[in-house]
């Protein structure tokens, strides 16, 4: 048996198990990735070689656990093997349903979004501001009864969608298995500089991972998510490649930065020159210039400040007149919640600023108390409104 086949056929148990011990799914999905790294170094390959691969597998997650424990100094530092509570039921969130509950919030936007203006906001008013519907309707100019129908139309309307769209997660299987088998990762706020074989330098954003394959034939790297900032080291007889979707992109030795988030991939050149290509067609690119890749096709070049768009590598977060909505997308991978937007027009409210990138409540704070921006805290996410 595989690594692989080993590792994905008890992911979820193996998950849970490590939830309860660590009373956080955050590390318990390092945990968990660090598993199969390990695993994937012995990879017992013929399934006679092992009595019990399944014991296998959760002894080297039982080694790894204590390690673990040892290293935040916490106890007990022996974890039993045969735990009667390791089963297939856990109330730890379990990959799967982590990735049902933040398809259910986009769901909750897309459906604040094709709500008409004026039922949404009777809706936002109602649940978040606590305002009557007798308050609302004098607002929006209608009668008391009118306004607890367009409350009743957009709850209805709020939960078929989310309900639709989690059935739909959960029959498509929705574990990020990408992500769980990257060769390096990064959780919220996490910021992880590697040093390559050949020598080039990689420094991963928050919430990122990417794969590498490096020999002394080939220099190739797969953004699987996030940021991904390369200091490639120079060797003309070997072309250094990375991969993010449909993006491709091809170096000998410079600096320079691959974004792969929400479809859309970006490259920013911070020092020398990068060949940019999606398969059809081909673009040059020079320091202080940038380009999209969006549906998997290759756009026009542009001219940006590549010092601020690349602030992250440094700890900082660098706006210059740039709108509300792409503020929250870069504070994305530094906050442990979900940063949910409800209002379009305050998306596009032009901000500028520097903000401390490990500081994200700071960053809410003071958005909250210079702008007519609310902020509502929820159980795995902010509402923003």
């Amino acid at each position: 048996m595989h690594a692989d086949d080993l590792f994905q056929r008890h992911a979820r148990e193996l998950n849970g198990y490590l939830c309860r011990r660590l009373n956080s799914p955050e590390q318990a999905a390092d945990l968990c990735h660090e598993v199969y790294l390990r695993l994937r170094r012995l990879d017992p390959q013929p399934a006679e070689a092992l009595t019990n691969p399944r014991a296998f597998l959760f002894r080297i997650a039982r080694n790894l656990l204590i390690d673990h424990l040892r290293q935040q100094r916490s106890r007990p530092v022996t974890v039993p093997l045969g735990d009667p509570h390791l089963d297939l039921e856990s109330s730890a969130p379990t990959p799967e349903s982590a990735a049902s509950s933040a398809q259910a919030v986009d769901g909750l936007r897309t459906a604040l979004t094709d709500l008409p203006d004026h039922v949404r906001q009777a809706l936002l008013w109602n649940r978040l501001d606590g305002v009557s519907q007798r308050e609302i309707g004098e607002r929006l100019g209608v009668s008391e009864r009118m306004a607890g129908k367009y409350i009743a139309r957009a709850l209805a309307h709020c939960r078929a969608l989310v309900a639709a769209l989690v059935v739909i997660v959960v029959v498509a299987a929705a574990l990020p298995w990408s992500l769980w088998t990257a060769d390096a990762r990064t959780g919220a706020g996490e910021r992880r500089t590697l040093t390559l074989a050949d020598g080039s330098r990689v420094i991963l954003n928050g919430r990122s991972a990417i794969n590498i394959d490096i020999t002394d034939q080939r220099r190739r790297v797969e953004v699987v998510r996030g940021e991904a900032l390369f200091q490639v080291a120079k060797d003309p007889d070997h072309p250094f490649l990375v991969r993010a979707g449909d993006a491709r992109v091809r170096v000998t030795g410079t600096r320079f930065e691959v974004r792969r988030r929400d479809g859309t991939v970006r490259l920013t050149v911070a020092e020398g020159s990068v060949r940019a290509g999606d398969g059809h067609r081909h673009r040059s690119l020079r320091a202080g210039q940038q380009v999209h890749w969006r549906r998997g096709r290759l756009g026009e070049v542009e001219t940006v400040d590549a010092a601020a768009t690349l602030a992250w590598a440094r700890g900082r977060l660098v706006f210059r007149d740039r709108p509300l909505g792409e503020l929250l997308a870069e504070l994305r991978p530094y906050h442990p919640d979900r940063l949910v937007l409800l209002n379009n027009e305050l998306a596009d409210r032009r901000v500028s600023g520097t903000f401390a990138a490990d500081q994200p409540e700071a960053v809410l704070s003071a958005l909250t108390q210079t702008l007519p921006v609310r902020a509502l805290r929820l159980p795995g996410m902010v509402l923003l409104y």
